[in-house]
Order: structure tokens, then C-alpha cells, then sequence
């Protein structure tokens, strides 16, 4: 086995941690390339592709990765670009897999493709200005699988809920991030999180998801172990164009069961 490194990566506005042995990196790194070029591509022949907020003809798109973007989005009822990140770490963790990759994580901006041969520690969420977090406890994986979050309170992507956090695990992830942000559009109160997760029933893919405001939290599904963990703000996926993050954990909340 070679040495297991930690590369960090930017392409344009595309921030990517890559965790696995040093050989595999480069095929990570040539693969999220080449995706974004395909998106950008679609992006040029036409611009509703970008813009749109409903789902996008799968027959209008040009190669694989955005007609898989557009295959999951269509299913969660949202854009095609809300997938987009998750589309990146999962075509990059493929590319590692197709190699004899085993042990490995791709993490675009808090959405997460992961395969795993041993138990790992993903954080999920560390609220401003706490030196504490929550985070999975997760055991090894049948394959890929894809964490993905979306939030009406943090970060810069478009949400029309209100979350601290929304977050759905699937079967990969680009499916999880099309339904986080399903999700998350659906999140707008503590009384919605008795409804929320009807949306992530629409797919067998989705297997489980997390939603929380205001230090309530519901779950949905098969969702791993919460346990709380000492917030490690360098270990964040963020672009250097955006500010430091300060944004860190609170104790485990209160839980909801769905």
C-alpha cells in the first residue's frame, strides 16, 4: 500500500479534498476535470442548463455526468446544478475505484462520495464559533456512497429553506446532493421537520437524511452513529476565495426520529 495523503485542489470555483493513497490522486484529479469541462460545455450550449431551478431534459445533454446530473435532480425535483458538486467528488471517487482504490474520500465543499474498507469519522456540522461539532460514525461501505448537505443559513448555494443543516446519504452522490437540497428547500421551521423528508421517499437510492434548525434535528431512514468530536476548522473544504470559516460545532442536539 502507498502512502495515504490528503490533496486539496481547486479548479476554478470547484474546491476538492481528496483522501486516499498518493497513486490514485491523479486520476481523482483528471476526472473532476474532465467533468467540469463537460458541464461547462453544456453550460455554453445552453445557459438554462445553469440557471433553471426545475429539472432538465436528460436527451438535451451531451455527456454522461450531466445526464446522470440530470437523472437525479429530475427525480428530487430541482436544477440540475444542485447536483453539481456531488456530480464532481463522484465521478473523481469513481476514477479511483476503477484503479483498486478501496479506502478513499472526495469531499467537494461538504458533499462527499466515500468508499471505505475501515470505520471513519465524517463531521456534519459545527455551529459559529464553537470548538465542538457532531459528526457519523461510519463503518465500512458496501461500495460507494454519497454524504451531501445543503443549507439555508450557510455557505453561498441556493436554498428556499431555512436549515442549519440538510443532509441525505445515498447510494451515490450525486443523488445525495440532489436531494439534500431538495431537502433543505423544504426545511423552514421546527414544524416542518415532521414533513421534510417526504421528498426523499421518492427515491430507493436515498437511504437515509438529516435535517436541522434552531438545535432541533429529525432523521430519516438509515443514518450512522452521532457522536460529538472537537470541530477541526482545517480539515473544512473551502475555497480560497471564500472567507475563513469559523463556523463550528455545537453538542449533539436534541433528535427527532422520522
Amino acid at each position: 500500500m502507498s502512502e495515504f495523503v490528503t490533496t486539496k485542489l481547486e479548479i476554478q470555483e470547484t474546491a476538492l479534498t481528496i483522501v486516499s493513497e498518493r497513486r490514485f490522486v491523479a486520476s481523482a484529479v483528471e476526472a473532476a476535470k474532465s467533468a467540469r469541462l463537460d458541464i461547462e460545455r453544456q453550460i455554453r450550449k445552453d445557459r438554462f442548463f445553469l440557471t433553471t431551478l426545475e429539472p432538465y431534459e436528460q436527451k438535451l445533454c451531451a455527456s454522461e455526468v450531466t445526464r446522470r446530473m440530470c437523472e437525479a435532480t429530475g427525480l428530487a425535483g430541482v436544477g440540475p446544478m444542485a447536483s453539481v458538486a456531488g456530480a464532481i467528488a463522484q465521478v473523481a471517487l469513481e476514477a479511483m475505484v476503477a484503479q483498486g482504490c478501496r479506502q478513499a474520500w472526495v469531499d467537494n465543499g461538504g458533499d462527499i462520495a466515500l468508499t471505505l474498507e475501515s470505520p471513519a469519522t465524517v463531521e456534519v456540522f459545527a455551529r459559529p464559533g464553537s470548538e465542538k461539532a457532531f459528526a457519523f460514525e461510519l463503518e465500512r461501505t458496501d461500495g460507494i456512497m454519497g454524504i451531501c448537505s445543503s443549507s439555508g443559513r450557510l455557505g453561498h448555494s441556493i436554498s428556499f429553506g431555512d436549515s442549519d443543516i440538510a443532509l441525505a446519504i445515498a447510494d451515490d452522490a450525486i443523488t445525495a446532493d440532489a436531494f439534500a437540497t431538495a431537502l433543505g428547500n423544504r426545511v423552514t421551521d421546527k414544524a416542518s421537520l415532521t414533513s421534510c423528508f417526504e421528498v426523499l421517499r421518492d427515491s430507493s437510492r436515498v437511504k437515509g437524511g438529516l435535517a436541522m434548525i434552531d438545535d432541533a434535528v429529525a432523521l430519516y431512514g438509515t443514518v450512522p452513529e452521532l457522536v460529538e468530536v472537537d470541530h477541526n476548522p482545517d480539515r473544512l473544504t473551502l475555497h480560497s476565495a471564500m472567507s475563513s470559516s469559523k463556523y463550528t460545532g455545537s453538542s449533539i442536539p436534541r433528535e427527532v426520529r422520522a
